[in-house]
């Protein structure tokens, strides 16, 4: 398929060519995007603060609804404090840069997301790779280096795939004097009992912790976030020229994050209907003849190949003949250099997944044909 140009959104579809077109692709896992209440309070933002906050947040771009969004982070993710930047990419710039004032080396799940090696190289870290989600090679490493300042940078819930980090045995392989960065743009507001994070799965408090995220996946809304420590977020609030030297985001949409994390907390049920559907999507794709013996039962990301490239092709255009979108993608840390990268929201349906996956059985009798 060529580049999607969708003329309109709702929760579950695309319009593409005129057509409303089911959806199982990007993110915005639990349907926030589209929520009345967080809508209503993009609207007030707009009326108190205009578009743009217009500068440096250092200068004269600073509000109280920035303030007053960074405090909530760091409460929902139980952590000291927190830094917003403008998306989730420069989040990693900013963590990377405040890393570099005291580290040299950083070592780097080799499939994690692109953005936490752009920064490390960007920020004048020494840059070593370990094996995916092997915590004993990431240890190793770190005893190489002897007495230099270290940092471990992994993924919490993977882009491209939905794998989640052993993110325990990374914190045990990082030195006393380390850190260990948990990029959880995949797994804030998704994994854990409340839907808090990757460090609440796994039950984690450590000084050594930092996270870094996008307000645009689990939580619908949009930006990034440092979020750790207090003496590692002045840091970066100092340092971070990837935060000092960009205009956040606007006013409004920070409002509007807030009220996204306000209902996010008190609509249990989306985390529910979430974890349902990963459930049956599970269970659809075994059904059509995936393998999905190793993905995580929280994660709403699933990504699988076919036999041939060709088999693919036909199978995603067969797949969208009948009104459903699975994206069949290229993109870095995949298991293949194409693959179907499909996921699954809050607000997708019984009659969708069910919808979903008779089209993918119809699909493969005719790839088979």
């Amino acid at each position: 398929m060529p580049r999607i140009n969708a003329t309109a959104r709702s929760a579950t579809t695309s319009t593409i060519d005129g057509r409303e077109i089911i959806t199982f692709g990007g993110c915005d896992y639990l349907a926030l995007a589209h929520h009345a209440p967080v809508l209503e309070a993009v609207v007030r933002g707009l009326n108190t603060y205009g578009l743009s906050a217009g500068a440096s947040r250092e200068t004269t771009g600073n509000t109280a609804a920035h303030d007053r969004l960074e405090e909530r982070l760091g409460e929902f993710v139980g952590m000291d404090a927190a830094l917003l930047t403008p998306e989730g990419y420069l989040a990693n710039m900013a963590m990377c840069q405040a890393l570099a004032e005291d580290c040299r080396v950083a070592l780097i799940d080799e499939r994690a997301h692109r953005s936490l090696r752009d920064a490390a190289v960007g920020a004048g870290l020494q840059v070593h790779f370990y094996r995916h989600r092997d915590a004993d090679h990431a240890g190793a490493l770190a005893r190489d280096m002897g007495a230099r300042p270290v940092a471990i940078l992994t993924d919490g819930v993977f882009t491209a795939d939905g794998g989640v980090a052993p993110v325990p045995e990374l914190l045990a392989a990082t030195p006393a004097t380390g850190t260990l960065v948990v990029d959880d743009c995949h797994g804030f507001c998704v994994m854990g009992p409340r839907g808090r994070g990757t460090l609440e799965h796994f039950g984690l408090r450590d000084p050594r912790l930092v996270l870094t995220t996008t307000l645009a996946k689990g939580l619908g809304a949009y930006g990034g976030a440092v979020i750790g420590p207090r003496a590692f977020i002045a840091k970066a609030r100092r340092a971070g020229t990837a935060y000092r030297c960009t205009t956040p985001i606007p006013p409004a949409l920070a409002v509007a994050a807030r009220a996204a994390l306000d209902a996010h907390a008190c609509e249990g049920w989306r985390l529910r209907r979430l974890r349902e559907g990963i459930a049956r999507v599970t269970e659809g794709l075994a059904e059509v003849g995936v393998d999905t013996s190793g993905h995580h039962p929280h994660s709403p990301v699933f990504a699988f190949t076919l036999a041939t490239e060709e088999i693919m092709e036909r199978a995603a255009a067969e797949v969208y003949a009948r009104g459903y979108l699975v994206p069949l993608i290229e993109y870095p840390g995949g298991p293949a250099p194409r693959y179907f990268r499909l996921s699954v929201t809050a607000a997708h349906t019984d009659d969708e997944l069910a919808g979903l996956f008779e089209a993918m059985r119809a699909a493969s009798v005719a790839c088979v044909g």
